[in-house]
C-alpha cells in the first residue's frame, strides 16, 4: 500500500511538471513572436522649449602687436597678466636718434621761417624802394627827352645831345623793367618761393621724424589685459618681431550656428545657459544679442551670438562648449517628442496602444522646433509607440516607457 501511494504521488508530480513545461512553452512561444517597443504616455506638461547648439568663444580676439620699425628694446613696462589702460605705454625702444632728428627738423623749420620773415619785412621793402627810385629816374629821363626834342627843333642843342638823352631814357626804362620783373618773381620763383619750398620740405621731415619717434613706443589701443610679452630690454627687434599679445576688456561673445528651422523661435534678449567643455560642471548665464541677417547656403544654419556679462577670468578665447537658449515656454500642453511622428503620403501618423494592440492613427499637431510637437487630436494618457510604419501591429507589445 505504501508503495502504491508513493507511486501515485510521483505520477502526480510528473504530471504537474509536464503541464508546467507545456504552459511555459506556450508562453515563451507567444512572447518570442512579439516585439517590445519604447512608448511615451501623452500627458499635460509645461514645456520649456530650448535650442541647443555648439558654441565657440569668438570675441574679444587676442591682438598681436608688432614693431613698426627696427631698433633695440629700452624698457618693457608690463608683464603677462597685467591689466592695462588705453594709451598706456607697454614697450619703449631706444629713441635717441629719433629725438635728435626731430630737434634738427624743428630747428630747420624755425631758421627758414626766420629767413622768410626777414625777406618779407626787409628785402621786399628795399626792393619796392628801388622800384620807386627807378620810376622817378625813368620819369625824369622821359621829361629830358621831351625837352631836348623841343630844344633840338629850335636849334638850341645838337642832334647828338638829343640822342644821348634818349639813351639815358632807354637805360632808365630797362632798369625799371628789370626791378619790376624781380618784384613779380619775388613771390613765385624768387627768394620767398625758395624759402617756402624749403619750409615745406623741413615740415615733411619733421612729421616723419615725429612719426618715427612715436613708433619707438608700443601703446595699448584699449583697456584690457596682457596675455604674453615676447621681448626683453636690450633685445634687437625688427618689423617682423612680435612685441606683445593683449586682449580687450569686453564681455565675451559666443558664436552658435543654429538650424534655420529654429529662426521663428529666436529673438534678442532671450536668456541662455552656456557650459564650456573645459568646465562641464559650471553653468554660465548668457543672453542672445545677435541673430543672423542671412542663412548659410552651405550649412542651412543661422549664426547667433550670445553675450556673457559676468566677469569670469577662466574663460579664454577659442573655448568650445554647448549653449542652451530658452526660446519659448508652453504651459499645460500635450507635448510629444517629434521622433514619435511617422510621416507618409496622405498625412502624419502615430502608433497608439489601445490596451490590447497597436493601432496606426492620424495625428494633428503643431511643430515646436525640431524636437517637440503639440498634439491637438489625442487625449491625455494615450500611449504612443516609437516604431516605424512598416511593422506588423499584431507583433507589437509595450516595452520601456520614455520619460521626458
Amino acid at each position: 500500500m505504501k508503495k502504491q501511494k508513493v507511486m501515485k504521488k510521483k505520477n502526480k508530480a510528473s504530471i504537474i511538471i509536464v503541464l508546467a513545461v507545456i504552459v511555459s512553452f506556450f508562453i515563451f512561444w507567444g512572447l518570442s513572436g512579439k516585439t517590445r517597443v519604447d512608448y511615451y504616455t501623452l500627458k499635460t506638461i509645461d514645456l520649456n522649449y530650448t535650442i541647443l547648439a555648439n558654441c565657440t568663444v569668438d570675441y574679444p580676439q587676442p591682438l598681436d602687436m608688432t614693431f613698426l620699425q627696427d631698433g633695440i628694446i629700452q624698457s618693457v613696462e608690463v608683464k603677462d597678466g597685467d591689466s592695462i589702460r588705453k594709451g598706456q605705454k607697454l614697450i619703449q625702444m631706444d629713441d635717441f636718434n629719433e629725438r635728435q632728428n626731430l630737434v634738427i627738423s624743428s630747428n630747420n623749420i624755425m631758421a627758414t621761417e626766420l629767413k622768410l620773415r626777414n625777406a618779407r619785412e626787409e628785402n621786399l621793402p628795399r626792393l619796392k624802394e628801388k622800384i620807386n627810385e627807378a620810376k622817378a629816374n625813368l620819369d625824369q629821363a622821359k621829361l629830358m627827352v621831351e625837352r631836348y626834342k623841343e630844344l633840338e627843333s629850335a636849334g638850341g642843342i645838337s642832334r647828338v645831345e638829343l640822342e644821348n638823352a634818349e639813351k639815358d631814357y632807354q637805360k632808365a626804362l630797362s632798369q625799371y623793367n628789370q626791378l619790376k620783373l624781380e618784384l613779380n618773381s619775388f613771390f613765385s620763383s624768387g627768394l620767398i618761393a625758395d624759402l617756402q619750398n624749403q619750409i615745406s620740405t623741413y615740415r615733411a621731415q619733421y612729421e616723419l621724424a615725429k612719426k618715427r619717434l612715436e613708433n619707438t613706443r608700443i601703446l595699448s589701443p584699449y583697456d584690457g589685459s596682457v596675455l604674453k610679452v615676447y621681448v626683453q630690454p636690450g633685445e634687437k627687434v625688427n618689423t617682423a618681431s612680435r612685441a606683445v599679445t593683449i586682449i580687450e576688456k569686453k564681455n565675451w561673445l559666443l558664436v552658435l550656428n543654429v538650424d534655420q528651422k529654429e529662426i521663428p523661435f529666436l529673438k534678442p534678449n532671450l536668456p541662455a545657459t552656456v557650459v564650456l567643455d573645459a568646465y562641464p560642471d559650471t553653468k554660465i548665464k548668457a543672453e542672445v544679442v545677435y541673430i543672423c541677417t542671412e542663412v548659410s547656403k552651405e550649412k542651412n544654419t543661422c549664426e547667433v551670438r550670445v553675450e556673457i556679462k559676468e566677469n569670469l577670468s577662466f574663460i579664454k578665447y577659442g573655448m568650445a562648449g554647448i549653449a542652451e537658449i530658452y526660446a519659448e515656454k508652453y504651459e499645460k500642453i500635450l507635448a510629444l517628442p517629434s521622433r514619435f511622428i511617422k510621416k507618409q503620403s496622405g498625412g502624419n501618423y502615430v502608433w497608439i496602444w489601445n490596451g490590447a494592440k497597436a493601432q496606426l492613427t492620424n495625428v494633428i499637431f503643431r511643430q515646436v522646433g525640431e524636437r517637440w510637437v503639440i498634439i491637438e487630436n489625442l487625449s491625455n494618457g494615450t500611449k504612443i509607440l516609437d516604431v516605424g510604419l512598416k511593422v506588423n501591429p499584431e507583433r507589437l507589445v509595450l516595452g520601456k516607457e520614455v520619460v521626458k
